[in-house]
């Protein structure tokens, strides 16, 4: 499983950075235009926490970095959202971090997010996972609501957590998911 990681590096340069990856055997970098690094975890699991590399940049380098941790769902594309590194907090966004920042920051971007969604999932599972978040994340009530059984409405919120990485059974998640698709 790779899995890639973009940063913005905030007022510091590449050599810094790639000492402190350099203590990590799976992680590869490459420096991108625009000053953007692409970072390649190249383990079978996760193997590092990107808080612990922030904070080691920032203590040991005085170097701060926004970092964007891109989903495994199948291709998510993210060169419209590169961009976005440059602009907001320094941080370490995951996807459900990431949807508010595209919702607030770059509307324009909003449509893009939720066609990938949509083909990724199809329409049934999407109004399924939002009509969760309407019954206020009671499966029970979300169940009756939407006329199945709650084992269908379980197994399709599963596959979704497993698939996008956005628990919608958590505030973050069930906001994030909120906010891209209200009408």
């Amino acid at each position: 499983m790779e899995r890639k990681i973009y940063l913005d590096l905030k007022n510091g340069d590449f050599a810094n950075l790639s000492a402190v990856l350099s203590a990590y055997e799976t992680l590869s970098a490459r420096e991108l235009p625009d000053h953007l690094i692409e970072i390649i975890d190249h383990a079978e699991t996760e193997s590092i926490e990107f808080a612990h590399v922030r904070e080691m940049t920032v203590q040991e380098f005085y170097q701060d970095f926004t970092a964007f941790v891109v989903p495994n769902s199948p291709h998510f594309e993210i060169e419209p959202f590169l961009p976005m590194l440059k602009k907001v907090s320094p941080g370490i966004y995951h996807i459900s971090d990431w949807i508010p920042e595209v919702v607030f920051t770059r509307p324009d971007l909003k449509p893009h997010l939720r066609n990938y969604y949509y083909n990724l999932f199809g329409a049934e599972t999407i109004e399924t996972v939002l009509g969760f978040i309407k019954a206020d994340q009671n499966a029970s009530k979300a169940a009756s609501e939407l006329y199945m059984h709650r084992n269908t409405l379980n197994y399709r919120l599963d596959h979704f957590i497993a698939t996008s990485e956005i628990d919608v059974r958590t505030f973050k998640g069930a906001t994030a998911m909120f906010l891209l698709f209200r009408k």
